[in-house]
Parts: structure tokens; C-alpha cells; sequence
């Protein structure tokens, strides 16, 4: 009945959090026209782009469509950086949000819509400041984007940027290399502010605090200095969440740090998985949409996974811990822990890794080793000296310190994502597999008795089904304008480096590919030149990595559907196709890439099996983001 309950809720709070929100959605392209409202967000990149978030927008030339909430605006130039609070005039071109880029993939519209967001666009001309905001409008805001701008100005370059993200949690100011160099080498968690950040915040406005109390014995032998510490490590807390703009594993990661300290508030102990069950309850309750988000999926396994591992050996780690004394053997331990802590957080975060971005870093352990205590020691503590001496206008003496700190970080990712093998590209795993893989880890986390050993069977299941899962054969852009098939090494080629620069590159990630490239004009150059022959008008595609004799063919011209139709047993035309197909027992065209959006097709292994046909707009369901007019 708990459990019955408990779900019944979880629905109930989606459910609510969706018709509280009601986020109207721009349901046809608009082109350029004069746009007036309120900037509730500005990001500056490092590329000297601007994303604005424009509340409540006024939009000329006749609009007669639903009253937006909210827009989000690329902008190329500008002459004065607008923040929040400003409002501004800019002339631009609005789109729907993009749906994904194939079915089951990340839907982006779906992200923004929970931000309020129902329009992307691109400015034309710069933004025009109206009225400057007055001290009081979107303080928050305007305090993280102040903030993150001068700290950039102190501090040049990436570590600048890496500063500015750690701080306020706007990541815009670093670039490309470096965020890559992190992925490839298992430190783009340090990017992110999650709760790793916000232990290592605390920790040390504890440690600092209670340091300094103690070096009066009037304060130490009269009063309860460790809890007065434990007050000032959750109004750090308070502080970071504010600043850093309150994404889900700083909230989550602050409320289990609360909690902590209300432990040592009321002398009692606080870390255990019934603490991070309270953490989870609380933002699912408030944030519904949360458990979809990968910032979440993998900042709770995580945790979870190093609670529950460090529960059920913690009185053989606490007698190891004991054995070891001696700064040497003290020392030895204390990396070894680094070690295995590292090691546990990577295999609990590597099933969400390879489900959203198709890569496993091999060096990650070494990388972490060398860069956690930099982080630890080094970068944190400066964090909080410089939230203590900022108002005082003297946080520069925090924030050089801190860069060399950054720069030891980057130096290490750079020299850790350049080694030979540094990561593997996977191809995607299927959801049913991750879902048993999470299923069966909280279930043997959780149960104390000789249940927990069913976990492991599930998580196995999962594991060879991740083997197994495979990816679509064919694949058709939302615009039906670029085509992806495997060649006879299963590798996705496309029809045109031109179109949907972002789909070619999920089309390839989501593969396990670098990238995707075109296919050769009538299989020149192929390790198989069977598989693909086109000319002007169209192409005869046949898999060799099935077994089948299906003949596909890839229409791009009308005058082609008369030939392709008497012979191919599948048609794909990018054209509409208006005349009837004997030999095809399948046919695509153009009226289902504009009612249905993007196809993806798995072909048959065997003759006789059927052809598996998926959409994005079937994928995607009748949700409030997806729905179109």
C-alpha cells in the first residue's frame, strides 16, 4: 500500500508541476521582427555570443499566436551586455524548440519547457537597452552574472572561466578544448556544481571556522563551538546555493549537507541512505521533471552508491583505519580511500555515462587521483576565502591562488585526455537496460538481508542487455532533408555534410562515432562497394551487414519515384510520394517527416522478420512540449 501510495504521488506531483507551469509553446516558425521584454538571463561565451532569456515578449508585426512566457534569443553582437532586470529591444527570428534528433534521443524542448521557455530564436540586430534595471530587479541573477564577470576580469583565460563556473555556476567562459579535455579524462564532474562542491564547501567553512573558534579557550571551554560551526557551514551552504544558481545537485547536495549538520547539531549521526532518501523526496516532490535530467541520475548514483558501500564495510574500514598509524601507512590509506572512493562513484556513474554520451574514460582513476586533492585542498578552501573577502572588495587575494590551483586541474585533463586510448566511444545502451542496471544497484543498496543478492541477478540482465541493444539501420532528420544508413562496417554515413550540423553529430555519437561521414557517389571508396549506388536523383541502398536482400531505396528527386517504386521493396523519399509502389511493401515520404518528425529504422536480421519503424513524434508522446498545431 506504501509503495502503491508512493507511486500515486509521484504522478500526482508531475501532474501538478505540469499544470502549474502550462508553458505556451510557439507552434510555427516566425520570421525576424521587433521583440520588447524583461532579460531574466543573460550568458556570455567565451565565442563572444550572447543567450538572453526574455520574459514575457512583446512581439510586433501582428502576432496572433499563444502568449509566450518566455523566449531564449542567440545573439552574435552587441555593445552593451544587457543584465537581468534591463529591458531590451532586439530584432529577431523565433523557431519552436527543436524536438530530438532521432527517436528516444534527449529532448531539448522538453528541458526548456520546465524553465518556462516556449521559443528559441536568433537576433538579427543588436539588443537595444530600453531601461536599465533598477538595484532591486533579478538580484539573484544579476549578482551571478556581476559576479562571474569580474571574477573573468581578474582572472584571464580558462582558469578564469573555470573560476567564474565553480562560483557561480555559469560555465560560458570556458571553451571547447577544455571542457572536452575533462570529458575525455573523467573530470567533468569538477565543472559542475554538484554535491561534491558543496561537501567540500561546507567541510571547509566547518574545519576553517571551528579552527579559529577553538583558538580562544574562553569560547572553547564555554561554549558548543563545534555547533556554532556547523550554523556557519550551512549559511555557507545557503550562500553557494544562492550564487551558483540552484541547479538540482547543488539543491540536493545543500539539503543532505543541512541535514549533516543537524546531526552534529543534535548529536546524532546523519549519513546514511535515509538521508539521501530525504534529498531525492524533496526535489522530486518539488521538481518532478528532475529524475529525467542527467545532472540528477548521475550525482545520485554516486551517492548512493558510496553510502551504501561504505555502510556495509564500515566497521572493517574503521579497524583498517585504526591499524594504519604513522604518517607514512596514514598516508598510504589516505590514497588508497581516494582510490577506492573514486572507483565506486565511477562504476555507479558509468551506466548513465554510456546511456547519455556514449563514451568510457579509461584513465579517469589516475586523473581523479592527481586532481581530487588539488581540488580539495586547494581550489575549495580558496572558494570560501573569496566568498568571505568579496565584500570587502578584496576577493582577488582568494581568486589568484585559486587559479593556479585551476591550472593544475586543466594541465592534468589536458595531459590525462591526449594519452593513446584516453576513452572509447560506446554505442547507446537501450533504457530497459539502464533501468534494470538501476533497479537492481538500489535494490541490492538497499535490502540488509540475503534479498540483496536478487539485485545482482537483475543488474546482470541488464548489463547483457546493454550488450545487445543496437542501433537504427536508417535514420531520417526532422526536416527530411539528411538521411544516415550503416555502411558495411556498421558505421553511420549521411547523404549531406550540409544539413543539421548538430543531428550529423548525435547521429554519430549516439553510434559510437567520432563522426559521421557522407556516403561515396556510387560506392567509390567503400570497403564494400555493393551496399550503396546513386545518381543525380536518388540512391539504391542494400544492407550487407544484414542478412537480408532488402533493396532501400533513398529518393531525392520526383522523377525518380517512377523507377525506384517498380523495384525497391522499401521507398524513403525525401519528396511526397503520389503514385503507388507495387514492389514496396514500405514507403516514406515526405507528409510523414512533417506529421511524425524524424524516423529511425531497424532492419530485419533474417528474411521474413519485419522492419522496425520508430518516430520521434511517436517517441515523444502527447506531451505539452511536443504538441503542435
Amino acid at each position: 500500500m506504501i509503495a502503491l501510495l508512493l507511486g500515486a504521488g509521484g504522478f500526482v506531483a508531475g501532474s501538478l508541476r505540469s499544470w502549474t507551469l502550462a508553458t505556451p509553446v510557439l507552434d510555427k516558425k516566425l520570421s525576424p521582427r521587433m521583440i520588447t521584454g524583461l532579460v531574466t538571463d543573460v550568458r556570455h561565451y567565451n565565442t563572444g555570443k550572447l543567450h538572453i532569456v526574455i520574459e514575457n515578449p512583446k512581439l510586433s508585426r501582428g502576432y496572433a499566436g499563444p502568449s509566450l512566457n518566455k523566449i531564449r534569443i542567440k545573439v552574435q553582437k552587441f555593445d552593451q551586455l544587457p543584465h537581468p532586470g534591463d529591458i531590451i529591444r532586439i530584432r529577431a527570428g523565433l523557431l519552436p524548440p527543436p524536438p530530438p534528433s532521432m527517436p528516444g534521443d534527449f529532448d531539448y524542448a522538453r528541458q526548456i519547457w520546465f524553465q518556462g521557455i516556449g521559443a528559441v530564436g536568433y537576433g538579427i540586430s543588436k539588443p537595444e537597452i530600453i531601461e536599465r534595471a533598477p538595484d532591486t530587479s533579478g538580484l539573484r541573477n544579476r549578482q551571478r552574472l556581476m559576479m562571474a564577470e569580474d571574477i573573468r576580469a581578474v582572472i584571464s583565460g580558462d582558469a578564469g572561466g573555470m573560476a567564474a563556473a565553480l562560483i557561480t555556476g555559469m560555465r560560458s567562459g570556458i571553451s571547447i578544448d577544455v571542457i572536452e579535455n575533462m570529458r575525455n579524462s573523467g573530470l567533468a564532474h569538477l565543472l559542475a556544481i554538484s554535491g561534491l562542491h558543496m561537501g567540500l564547501l561546507c567541510g571547509a567553512a566547518f574545519f576553517f571556522s571551528r579552527f579559529l573558534l577553538s583558538r580562544s579557550e574562553y569560547l572553547t571551554l564555554r561554549y558548543p563551538i563545534k555547533k556554532w560551526a556547523a550554523l556557519i557551514a550551512i549559511g555557507s551552504g545557503m550562500v553557494y546555493v544562492f550564487l551558483s544558481g540552484g541547479s538540482t545537485p547543488t539543491v540536493r547536495a545543500f539539503i543532505m549537507a543541512s541535514i549533516l549538520f543537524l546531526g552534529v547539531l543534535t548529536d546524532r549521526k546523519a549519513i546514511s541512505l535515509r538521508l539521501v532518501a530525504i534529498a531525492a523526496m524533496v526535489i522530486l516532490v518539488l521538481t518532478p521533471e528532475a529524475v529525467l535530467s542527467v545532472s540528477f541520475q548521475m550525482s545520485f548514483a554516486a551517492v548512493v552508491a558510496l553510502v551504501a558501500v561504505y555502510e556495509k564495510i564500515n566497521m572493517k574500514w574503521s579497524r583498517l583505519s585504526a591499524k594504519n598509524r604513522g604518517w607514512v601507512r596514514r598516508t598510504g590509506f589516505t590514497i588508497g580511500t581516494l582510490l577506492f572512493t573514486t572507483l565506486v562513484a565511477e562504476l555507479a556513474i558509468a551506466p548513465f555515462a554510456l546511456f547519455h554520451f556514449n563514451k568510457l574514460v579509461q584513465y579517469g582513476l589516475i586523473a581523479n587521483l592527481v586532481a581530487m586533492p588539488v581540488m580539495a585542498s586547494w581550489v575549495m578552501p580558496s572558494i570560501v576565502a573569496y566568498l568571505v573577502l568579496a565584500p570587502f572588495g578584496i576577493g582577488q587575494l582568494a581568486l589568484y591562488p585559486m587559479s593556479w590551483g585551476l591550472e593544475v586541474i586543466m594541465y592534468v585533463a589536458k595531459t590525462v585526455s591526449h594519452a593513446p586510448g584516453s576513452y572509447s566511444l560506446i554505442p547507446s545502451m537501450g533504457l530497459l537496460s539502464l533501468v534494470l542496471i538501476t533497479l537492481g544497484a538500489l535494490w541490492f543498496a538497499i535490502w540488509r538481508t540475503r534479498w540483496k543478492n536478487f539485485g545482482i541477478a537483475v543488474i546482470s540482465i541488464g548489463i547483457v542487455g546493454a550488450f545487445f541493444s543496437t542501433q537504427p539501420d536508417i535514420l531520417i532528420d526532422n526536416s527530411g532533408r539528411l538521411i544516415g544508413v550503416k555502411n558495411a562496417a556498421q558505421d553511420i554515413s549521411l547523404s549531406s555534410l550540409r544539413a543539421g550540423r548538430m543531428t550529423r553529430e548525435r547521429w554519430a555519437q549516439r553510434n559510437g562515432q567520432e563522426k559521421a561521414e557522407k556516403w561515396s557517389y556510387n560506392g567509390r571508396g567503400n570497403s564494400d562497394e555493393t551496399w550503396m549506388a546513386c545518381d543525380d536523383l536518388s540512391c539504391l541502398y542494400r544492407p550487407t551487414h544484414r542478412s537480408t536482400d532488402t533493396l532501400i531505396a533513398l529518393v531525392k528527386d520526383e522523377l525518380a519515384l517512377t523507377e525506384d517504386c517498380m523495384n525497391a521493396q522499401v521507398v524513403i523519399s525525401l519528396v511526397p510520394v503520389e503514385i503507388s509502389c507495387p514492389s514496396a511493401f514500405l514507403v516514406i515520404d515526405r507528409w510523414d517527416f512533417y506529421h511524425k518528425g524524424g524516423h529511425a529504422l531497424w532492419l530485419p536480421t533474417t528474411s521474413g522478420d519485419w522492419i522496425t519503424v520508430k518516430t520521434v513524434a511517436g517517441s515523444r508522446g502527447d506531451r505539452p512540449w511536443s504538441r503542435r498545431r
